[in-house]
């Protein structure tokens, strides 16, 4: 049962962060972002600089926030199911299609006199992407089901083309799938609720608002270092559900602020990894610092040197298990208060209008100061508290490296 979890947190993870098409998507969304609303606009750098906004140019950027950022839930059913089903040795290219008439099957479309049957974006965008999740999951697990079953599998002869025998010898476990969906669909239809609110109403708004009440992220990213320290690597085991979550309020914080409202969430991912990320969980680049400042010890200053470029682009295996970080009861504690500091000072920079709302989803390895400057669409007031939280970080870790020191020596002698 373990492995089968570790399986399914692997794949969502991996459909979050590893598919070309949403490494693709992420790009195109942080583009259109600052192109649109850094760049241009009545606040934008073009207006400050030449006093003219050229808001005709923004038609670029609203064409690929269309594409893009308005249809991701869509985007994610496909990525989702491709992924599951690549992990069951699956036909991709019919699951992940399936997968997407299933979501569209739960998907409310409306008749309009001028245009015709239409549906609303806000259900394929960031408010259908907890749905899309949930469906791609199920949509699978239920083909594989029908699958199963030899005698709903039509059996082809060797001499047709094994592309066609494919499709064919799917029919009856898509078509069965598919009804499945849209007996899900008459049903709350019936009910006069769609699937997708109340998912957003019993799903998504509950776990959103606890993942980002303050209680609830000072306990999730307690217990992620503490698993840390114990030498458990916390982003296989956790991100695959936080990531999803956290994008789901970065995308509505770039919707936001796309149309000329106020952002109004704090945690998303690239916060997190501007104000608890900087050098790699706990901050690890402060570590380092610390260590080059206190340590009077070869070793460590060695193994600090070793991890500061990796560290430049938060990778903080280097110093995690070469120094190590991990199993060290000394450098445990200073790593969750750490984490807890930044989280506290970048959560109070942001309501308090100073740092700005992160709304660009910058990829993890931009490096520190930088990534909070861009997620925020240029807000110098970023770089200010992401300066004042590593300066803090390095201050709190100083002690316990002496302390490291001194217990190392006392131990050898």
């Amino acid at each position: 049962m373990a492995s089968k979890n570790y399986e399914l947190v692997s794949f969502i993870r991996e459909s979050g962060t590893a598919s070309p098409a949403e490494i693709a998507e992420r790009f195109s969304v942080g583009t259109r972002t600052v192109y649109n609303s850094v760049i241009l606009g009545d606040g934008g750098i073009l207006n400050a600089l030449f006093g003219t906004p050229f808001t005709e140019a923004q038609q670029l950027g609203a064409a690929i926030s269309s594409a893009s950022m308005s249809v991701l839930a869509l985007l994610l059913s496909f990525t989702v199911a491709r992924v599951l089903a690549e992990n069951y040795g699956l036909d991709t290219s019919i699951a992940d299609t399936c997968s997407v008439v299933c979501f569209l099957c739960l998907t409310p479309f409306v008749t309009s006199d001028d245009w015709g049957e239409v549906v609303a974006t806000s259900y394929l965008g960031s408010t259908g992407m907890f749905t899309a999740i949930i469906t791609s999951l199920l949509a699978v697990e239920v083909y594989r089901f029908f699958m199963s079953f030899k005698a709903l599998v039509i059996k082809m002869p060797d001499e047709v083309p094994p592309a066609i025998a494919r499709s064919i010898n799917a029919i009856i476990p898509v078509t069965l799938t598919v009804i499945v969906f849209g007996l899900v669909r008459v049903a709350t239809n019936l009910a006069g609720t769609p699937v997708n609110d109340l998912i957003t109403t019993f799903v998504q708004a509950p776990v959103l608002s606890l993942v980002s009440s303050p209680v609830g992220v000072a306990v999730i990213y307690f217990l992620y270092m503490l698993l840390w320290g114990f030498g458990i690597h916390s982003a296989g085991i956790m991100n695959g559900v936080l990531e999803p979550l956290y994008l789901i309020s970065l995308n509505a914080n770039a919707e936001a602020i796309a149309a000329g409202e106020a952002a109004t969430n704090v945690l998303t991912k690239p916060f997190l990894d501007s104000v608890a990320f900087m050098g790699g969980a706990g901050n690890m680049l402060a570590l380092v610092v610390a260590i080059l400042i206190i340590s009077r010890r070869q070793d460590y200053r060695t193994i600090a040197k070793i991890g500061f470029v990796p560290g430049l682009f938060n990778i903080s295996e280097p110093i995690m298990f070469g120094l190590p970080v991990v199993m060290n009861p000394i450098l445990i504690v200073p790593m969750i208060l750490v984490t807890l500091a930044g989280l506290g000072i970048g959560a109070l920079a942001t309501v308090t209008g100073f740092m700005g709302y992160t709304y660009v989803l910058t990829p993890w390895i931009t490096p520190p100061l930088l990534g909070g400057l861009l997620s925020t669409g240029l807000n110098i007031g970023a770089v200010i508290t992401c300066a004042v939280i590593f300066v803090v970080s390095v201050l709190i870790y100083m002690p316990f490296v002496k302390a490291m020191d001194a217990a190392v020596t006392t131990e050898e002698k």
